[in-house]
């Protein structure tokens, strides 16, 4: 029998948290492979979806990760020490924003993830791909582990 680590958090725990991250890792599967990368988000509570711009050349892995994964999974981390971290990990499946949606999906990335995003890039954008993403939550798991009130987390 297993033994769980931290507790469980609320779905209300979960939202917010998600609401105040703007940085996790993105997994993809496609053939019996994985592929994770570090990448800013954007998360809609009301859709319960997360938005991603992919700033791509034209050798990307993620081009062809994105492509063949059904189903996607994103963890996203605070860690302050071994007694005090929360977890939340959303899972389902990964598309193209539509573009009735590119607005309201820039608009929330520039609130959280923009600064972050594109900290990592050598070249001008210009010399990029970029395509907006997202992933729609079917299975949201959050954990926690706290010393004192779960409000030390905070």
């Amino acid at each position: 029998m297993s033994q769980s680590i931290g507790e469980e958090l609320s779905a209300e725990e979960i939202k917010g948290f998600l609401e105040d991250q703007g940085l996790g890792v993105l997994g993809f599967a496609a053939d019996g492979k994985a592929y994770t990368i570090p990448i800013a988000f954007a998360y809609d509570g009301e859709t319960n979806r997360c938005f991603f711009r992919f700033i791509m050349d034209n050798d990307s892995m993620k081009r062809e990760f994105v492509a063949e994964t059904k189903v996607a999974s994103l963890t996203v981390y605070e860690w302050k020490t071994k007694n005090q971290w929360k977890s939340v990990v959303m899972r389902g499946p990964i598309q193209r924003v539509a573009n009735s949606d590119l607005d309201e999906a820039a608009t929330l990335f520039s609130a959280v993830g923009e600064e972050a995003a594109l900290e990592v890039f050598n070249d001008p954008l210009s010399e990029y791909e970029t395509r907006w993403y997202e992933l729609r939550g079917s299975e949201l798991t959050g954990r926690c582990q706290y010393v004192g009130s779960r409000e030390s987390l905070a």
